[in-house]
């Protein structure tokens, strides 16, 4: 590549890429006087303290430099082993790239790269996990795509070809020196993998990875590695199959990201039930939280206060991240067979640090995008997207830059040192971690009142109630008379300190179940036709609208049904009625339909009919809404429905098609 200063010009090239001149003594690994971490009381001394390092070798191709606390280069690996970590997660892609070579990008992690960055932290003392995603690009939960080299092959030959790649790729790091520990056989696989979304397949293939890394090495531990752990019964179901199909495996691996999947303290009680229930290891394999709310690099980042549907229980600052991964650390020691804890992507910093207000800002920029298409530092470069659907704009950069340990001209935070915080504590100012922020139902047309104080958790470990102040204007209005809806009224605590109350102002349901809280379909009727997209109802916080609870349905071909209730003896007056509902993988106009019968008493009916888009969005709600109906004497019945229609979008990357309707209402409007 070209010296970038020579691209840049001097004066651009002193704020990307400071003075290497001097490499002095760095900082030591815990003490701070800055950040209050409580130390975590049942680690043991082999706790996994990993780090995921997969894009570092990209980064630092395109010229990035990590500096310590003094200001001098370092190997961020140096600087995170000082900080405690001890072992290292790789991912490997099977071929991350076009057939004429250019990389897809997120690291261009094939099994050379791993190779290299595997002997660079065996070097310095490191245990290695190797991440097979089995695919060529990222594989998760709504994408698990086969392999370029393996299209077209049916399941055996599938399993052949995986267990040969697995064998190969161990072997290659085995001969390079590798301090492999261990090896997970996919990534994130709760909805398929390598292709195949049918359990049988599925875990047939799960079950030949993990026999090739037995044969290869029985002392290397396998993990399986699934998401979205506190869906209720989720990872219990999943280890229930794995018995099933016999996949011989140690580790129950999940990613746990607070932002995403809710408490702490509930993933304990998950991970104690399934690691007692099936007497495995279990594990985090991914987590991490923000630093700052800002963005370094001129894209983006994917976690921010504006992200919609996203919980920030810690403040976005230096101590805050540190204290969420404490709490994650501590979380998993307080299982029996709990073994660590991986953060994900620690050094995935910006190539040149991209601040739009100063001069030269436009030139960084560019020579971002000129990085992150030729070595693949951002998560995709534009030649992606003959594999992966997702990517669609020509240029992508980095989108986890505020969630690294170091900022964003590369130099180490405080935070790098939590493994060793969680250790032996550390002890700073007292200050907020976090808010209570309520939630209020308040009944339609009755006087209400908001709460006078807010649960406050400080950096010590205490919690007290403290009196808040709610603004004044916002609070009026929902105090007075407010109309059916939710209403979010912000506060502030005598520290200055922030809070939001959030208000939902409802009616009395005429529906039963409207909200699908029962776990199952009572008070429903389903008529399904094609006996196709499996209605029932699921619970998982993060897929309903409210609670827990909702009706959904998943199919990889069109599917098409009903779900009604009826509702009779309904007194005389003007009502309201809506529903929620939200999808991935459906192709517009759906054809799904809200819609309500009146019956009446002459034999006549009057249909209102409203139509549906599903947002192609997760966790994004459509809001389906009838205009006000009046019902009088003369109504026998009434008839609240929706017609469930998919036609799936194969273009859009998912696995298929899924429909999520919760929160329906039948309420009197005045």
């Amino acid at each position: 590549m070209k010296p970038i200063y020579k691209i840049l010009g001097l004066g651009a090239a002193v704020g990307c890429i400071m003075s290497m001149s001097s490499c002095g003594s760095r900082t030591k690994a815990f003490g701070s006087e800055n950040i209050t971490i409580l130390p975590v009381e049942k680690l043991t001394d082999d706790f996994i303290m990993g780090v995921d390092i997969s894009s570092l070798k990209s980064v630092e191709s395109c010229g990035a430099k990590f500096f310590d606390a003094r200001g001098n280069v370092a190997d961020p690996l140096e600087l995170l082993k000082e900080g405690g970590a001890n072992c290292v997660r790789i991912r490997v892609w099977n071929n991350p790239n076009t057939l004429d070579g250019q990389t897809y990008g997120g690291g261009a992690n094939d099994i050379d790269v791993a190779v290299e960055l595997g002997t660079r932290a065996t070097k310095l003392g490191y245990g290695v996990l190797i991440d097979f995603h089995y695919s060529d690009f990222w594989a998760d939960p709504n994408k698990q795509a086969v392999p370029k080299a393996w299209a077209g092959m049916n399941l055996e030959e599938k399993k052949i070809a995986l267990s040969q790649f697995t064998t190969d790729c161990l072997k290659k790091l085995g001969n390079a020196g590798v301090n492999l520990k261990m090896v997970q056989v996919g990534n994130e696989i709760n909805n398929g993998m390598c292709g195949e979304i049918l359990d049988p397949e599925v875990y047939s293939l799960v079950a030949a990875g993990a026999k090739a890394v037995r044969d290869y090495d029985k002392n290397i531990q396998i993990a399986v590695h699934y998401t979205d752990p506190l869906s209720d019964g989720f990872l219990n179901y999943k280890c229930s199959l794995l018995k099933k199909f016999n996949v011989d495996y140690d580790v129950l691996a999940t990613s746990y990201y607070p932002y995403w999947h809710g408490d702490a303290e509930k993933l304990t009680v998950t991970l104690r039930k399934v690691s007692n229930m099936y007497h495995k290891k279990v594990m985090v394999a991914e987590t991490s939280y923000p630093f700052t709310d800002e963005d370094g690099d001129g894209f983006g980042n994917v976690v921010s206060r504006m992200s919609p549907n996203q919980v920030f229980n810690y403040p976005f600052t230096v101590e805050g991240q540190a204290i969420a991964v404490r709490d994650v650390i501590n979380a998993v020691a307080n299982v029996k067979n709990g073994i660590g804890v991986f953060y994900w992507e620690p050094a995935w910093i910006p190539v040149c640090h991209y601040d739009s207000s100063k001069s030269g800002a436009n030139e960084i920029l560019e020579m971002n995008k000129k990085m992150w298409a030729e070595y693949g530092s951002g998560w995709a470069t534009y030649a992606a997207r003959e594999y992966d659907k997702e990517v669609c704009n020509e240029v992508n950069g980095g989108t986890w830059d505020n969630q690294a340990f170091f900022d964003f001209d590369g130099k180490v935070l405080d935070s790098i040192n939590v493994w060793n915080y969680a250790r032996n504590g550390s002890k700073g100012p007292l200050k907020v971690v976090r808010l209570e922020s309520p939630k209020k139902e308040f009944a339609y047309g009755k006087k209400e009142s908001l709460p006078e104080t807010v649960k406050v958790t400080y950096n010590d470990g205490s919690v007290r109630d403290e009196k808040v102040e709610w603004n004044k204007n916002q609070s009026e209005k929902v105090l007075n008379n407010p109309d059916f809806g939710e209403y979010k009224v912000v506060g502030k605590i005598s520290t200055g300190d922030v809070t939001e109350c959030v208000v939902n102002v409802t009616a009395s349901n005429f529906l039963v179940n409207g909200g699908f809280e029962t776990g199952d379909l009572s008070g429903w009727t389903v008529i399904n036709p094609l006996g196709k997209g499996d209605p029932r109802v699921d619970k998982n916080n993060q897929n309903a609208k409210e609670g827990i609870a909702y009706l959904t349905a998943w199919d990889n071909s069109d599917f098409g049904f009903d779900v009604t209730q009826e509702l009779t003896d309904l007194s005389e007056g003007k009502y309201k009625c809506f529903a929620s509902f939200q999808g991935t993988g459906v192709t517009n106009p759906s054809g799904t339909e809200f819609y309500v019968i009146v019956s009446r008493k002459d034999g006549t009916k009057e249909e209102h009919r409203v139509p549906v888009t599903i947002p192609n969005v997760w966790k994004n709600f459509f809001r389906a809404e009838q205009p006000v109906m009046e019902i009088d004497s003369n109504v026998s019945s009434v008839t609240v429905g929706a017609h469930i229609s998919s036609r799936f979008d194969s273009a859009s990357g998912a696995n298929g098609s899924w429909i999520v309707m919760d929160d329906v209402n039948f309420l009197l409007a005045d």
